[in-house]
């Protein structure tokens, strides 16, 4: 065999090498992203608009998630309101545009969608059925006692 030979043999065994680990390496993490909703099909049922109804039958929250194709992006606006425990008695100012926190650091953590409304605003999100969801405010009575959303039409 002549050294041009095994040159050429030499570099396709490099390259089926080559190919062999980029196919190892891409699909795990491929598979990673999907399981991550990377793709979308995790995150997508949480898009849209979502209102959470006062006691006085006021709304008090509207989050709004948009997909874009890539990820969730949107704005949750919350009322100024009374009652125990973090739950709504009363509305006393409604959720406006004009405060609305632009949504951020969106992670699917489970089953529950995380993120955050401003640097000291974190909240969690689960679905409870393809209309309904439960929105937690941590580090306040709301992450014991979740806010019950309903999807807008």
């Amino acid at each position: 065999m002549s050294t041009r030979d095994m040159s050429a043999n030499t570099f396709h065994a490099k390259l089926a090498l080559l190919l062999l680990l980029s196919v190892c390496l891409l699909e795990p993490a491929k598979q990673w992203a999907q399981e991550r909703g990377q793709d979308g099909s995790s995150l997508k049922p949480f898009a849209g608009t979502w209102k959470g109804t006062c006691a006085d039958g006021k709304e008090f929250v509207v989050l709004t998630l948009n997909w874009d194709g890539t990820g969730l992006g949107g704005t949750i606006r919350l009322a100024n309101m009374h009652g125990d425990g973090g739950q709504c008695a009363t509305v006393v100012d409604p959720p406006s545009p004009e405060h609305a926190m632009k949504i951020s650091d969106v992670q699917l953590r489970g089953k529950a969608l995380g993120f955050r409304g401003s640097a000291n605003a974190e909240f969690e999100m689960t679905l409870a059925g393809a209309d309904r969801a439960r929105l937690k405010f941590m580090g306040t009575p709301v992450e014991d006692n979740p806010w019950e959303l309903k999807k807008a039409q």
